[in-house]
């Protein structure tokens, strides 16, 4: 018998979490501008992103942007960084982080 390259498996739903996790993911970004903030902002609401932080620091004659957010998938949140190449001055990451929805009960 002939070896037969086999078929592409399906992709997997990425965003999948166990009970109790939640996925988020942290964006940065460098901006020349510290105004471009403010667009960064309204295309995250826009695609549909829930902002949970936000930080803005002067570096080296710019800005970098960090943003925490949800309610995207994973492949959304690696596609907007891509969608910001025109505000964006220089390196741009996303990280995904998978979080403890439950609360602490250490105390009870």
């Amino acid at each position: 018998m002939a070896y037969e390259t086999p078929a592409p498996q399906a992709a997997v739903d990425e965003d999948f979490c166990l009970p109790g996790l939640e996925l988020q993911h942290d964006l940065q970004f460098s901006l020349a501008d510290w105004t471009s903030a403010g667009d960064i902002v309204q295309r995250l609401s826009a695609a549909g992103a829930h902002l949970h932080a936000l930080s803005l620091r002067p570096r080296a004659g710019g800005f970098v942007l960090s943003c925490r957010v949800k309610a995207i998938s994973a492949a959304q949140a690696r596609a907007f960084l891509s969608d910001c190449a025109d505000i964006i001055t220089g390196a741009a990451s996303v990280e995904h982080l998978l979080l403890s929805t439950a609360r602490d009960h250490a105390g009870a």
